[in-house]
């Protein structure tokens, strides 16, 4: 039964996100602001809040990387979200051999990663609104598990994915 959440975090912690890594330089964060918003060309927009280190590390370089692990590695991502500043992929059983052409960071263990350069802000509320172009993406060869974000440290595995019919097939 539904009943009207007293303060809009409480709702926003029922919403689940599919948690993504941003890489800025050496810099990793989590983050589950984020959408795509555009087919073509093929845009993102990720919300970061202003005193995020990631939000004057993009300001600065205009480029990043959208790294999205699978479910197994949730304590990671977790890790990146709650730490700040420093050395973070070393605390992980994580690996980071590649570079994107502005040297950000991807994330090996990826099910899936987006270079991105930065094309707009938008200020709005407690988080920058950052308009990505993609302008390559990686893809793992193993099926994807994406990991569902819930808020407070709570994730989940995707369930089963079903492809629906169209109407009349």
């Amino acid at each position: 039964m539904l009943h009207q959440a007293d303060y809009f975090t409480a709702s926003t912690h029922h919403q689940p996100r599919v948690a993504a890594i941003v890489g800025c330089g050496d810099n990793l964060m989590a983050l589950s602001w984020h959408t795509p918003i555009s087919k073509s060309p093929f845009r993102y927009a990720i919300g970061i809040r202003a005193e995020n280190l990631t939000h004057a590390l993009l300001v600065k370089h205009r480029s990043c990387t959208l790294n999205f692990l699978p479910f197994s590695h949730y304590e990671s991502i977790d890790l990146f979200g709650k730490e700040h500043g420093g050395d973070k992929l070393s605390k992980t059983p994580l690996h980071a051999t590649h570079r994107d052409r502005h040297n950000n960071v991807i994330v090996d263990e990826s099910d899936m990663v987006f270079v991105c350069e930065l094309i707009d802000t938008y200020e709005n509320g407690d988080h920058t609104l950052f308009i990505l172009d993609i302008t390559q993406t990686y893809i793992n060869d193993l099926p994807p598990q994406p990991a569902l974000f819930f808020g407070q440290g709570r994730y989940a595995p995707l369930g089963a994915c079903v492809r629906a019919t169209k109407k009349g097939s």
